[in-house]
């Protein structure tokens, strides 16, 4: 891992260096993922359906929920002009362009750093990535559910490499923001930008009615699914950074814009994650 980034690079390279027995390599997972994911051909399969968004909530919708905003008249989806595949990463409503109509999530100031939100029961990994697997075309489900798993893997060496606390819901969160803004930016997040981040967040969901009003077990699956999400945006965006593509990064670039811009309910150009956290321009 690069000792001062958001970023994954020392984690993806002995999984690019699996011995070839290595049933279906992380790497290769991954790939066929994300090109489900941005609806566009992999190798082998030039045919492979375009992920479709389910009647469902999307993962940033559920977030903004789950933090008492959630987003006033339609749900928001794909920005206006966005490329094919380009919805939010779990799935979402089609409707107007993903952050109008909607009270910022954020105001100025940052909130102030509270104690860790350590989420309870045991863990839920591989129902928390099914669920996710479940808003994608059925032929690829299982191919989603193993690289959500393999995500979440990588997230928590990201855990104990940045000394964060296990299982806190704003570390899942501050993930899911940072990944996705490092996707859309195409910068790395330094890691003590995203340690400012996380205690951020803690501070915004410590006296958060929603939060506190949720169950353990949805927090639970907040948090895996967050951290997933955020995650593989990262691990994808290192294997674009490897192995450029244009066409590719355009859509995934839109899919990291859709999902910012339906969770804090604005446009990603305000965005900017610095010394002072997440700040609103």
């Amino acid at each position: 891992m690069h000792p001062h980034s958001f970023s994954l690079t020392q984690d993806l390279t002995p999984l690019r260096h699996r011995p070839a027995h290595t049933p279906k390599a992380a790497a290769a997972t991954l790939v066929l993922v994300a090109a489900t994911l941005l609806g566009l051909p992999s190798a082998g399969n030039a045919a492979a359906p375009a992920a479709q968004a389910t009647p469902t909530l999307s993962l940033a919708e559920q977030m903004r929920a789950m933090l008492g905003k959630p987003a006033a008249g339609n749900a928001p989806g794909t920005p206006a002009g966005a490329g094919k595949g380009a919805g939010p990463l779990a799935g979402g409503s089609a409707g107007t362009g993903a952050g109008q109509g909607t009270a910022p999530l954020f105001t100025a100031a940052p909130a102030q750093a509270a104690a860790p939100l350590l989420v309870e029961g045991p863990a839920q990994l591989r129902q928390s990535a099914t669920e996710l697997a479940q808003r994608f075309p059925a032929a690829q489900r299982g191919a989603m559910s193993k690289a959500f798993e393999e995500s979440f893997a990588f997230w928590q060496k990201l855990e104990t490499q940045l000394g964060l606390a296990s299982n806190d819901l704003a570390a899942g969160v501050a993930a899911f923001i940072a990944g996705n803004y490092a996707a859309f930016t195409q910068q790395q997040v330094a890691d003590e930008h995203f340690k400012t981040l996380v205690r951020q967040m803690q501070g915004l969901l410590g006296q958060n009615a929603g939060i506190q009003q949720a169950s353990p077990a949805q927090r639970r699956a907040m948090y895996e699914q967050l951290a997933m999400v955020g995650t593989f945006m990262v691990v994808y965006r290192e294997q674009l950074r490897l192995k450029p593509n244009p066409a590719e990064e355009v859509n995934f670039r839109n899919t990291a814009r859709a999902n910012l811009e339906t969770a804090l309910g604005v446009g990603v150009e305000r965005m900017q994650i610095g010394a002072q956290g997440l700040e609103i321009r």
